[in-house]
């Protein structure tokens, strides 16, 4: 009896271990089916990461060139009309400036002659030493007159409308910086 004991016992260590088998096959092939899925989510997930990623650069792409033609636009813009306008601006100063010189040398010129003259007859000294101190005064504002003109051409010096145009251009903003 003890031998069918043992049989019968190491039958159902058997089944007992077969059940144990099938079980954590049936669980490990259930969990597999379960991680493909989630895998398959994943590459699901990575390709529309991909796609968007895609989509994005293509943006980035598009806005860069809109941008870069926005400053070609504005640069031959400024070129155009704005640059001309300085170019008048300037030449209008200078010709303001000749003329102020011009009529300041004139009025130099009368007055010492008018100097020369109540000199020359020994008129009334205050009068002479005045005449004198405005003579004074018209040749400082004459000879600062002509520092200031050299110091506005100097600073005013315009490019030729092929130079201006290829400089970037002050107002826009950088277009690596992002926020």
């Amino acid at each position: 009896m003890s031998d069918r004991i043992d049989r019968l016992g190491g039958s159902l260590m058997n089944v007992v271990l077969g059940a144990l088998i099938l079980w954590v096959g049936q669980t490990t092939f259930r969990h597999a089916g379960l991680l493909a899925g989630v895998d398959e989510k994943l590459q699901g997930v990575q390709l529309q990461f991909a796609d968007a990623e895609k989509s994005h650069e293509g943006l980035r792409k598009w806005l860069q060139n809109v941008v870069d033609d926005m400053k070609d636009s504005s640069r031959a813009q400024f070129t155009m009309k704005d640059g001309d306008k300085l170019v008048a601006q300037v030449r209008q100063a200078e010709l303001f400036m000749a003329e102020l010189e011009r009529r300041n040398a004139t009025r130099i010129s009368a007055l010492e002659a008018k100097l020369a003259a109540l000199e020359a007859h020994h008129y009334d000294l205050q009068h002479v030493a005045a005449l004198q101190i405005e003579v004074a005064q018209l040749r400082s504002e004459l000879a600062r007159s002509a520092l200031a003109q050299q110091a506005i051409a100097h600073q005013l010096r315009y490019q030729p409308a092929e130079r201006v145009a290829q400089g970037p251009p002050v107002f826009l903003p950088p277009v690596e910086n992002r926020r």
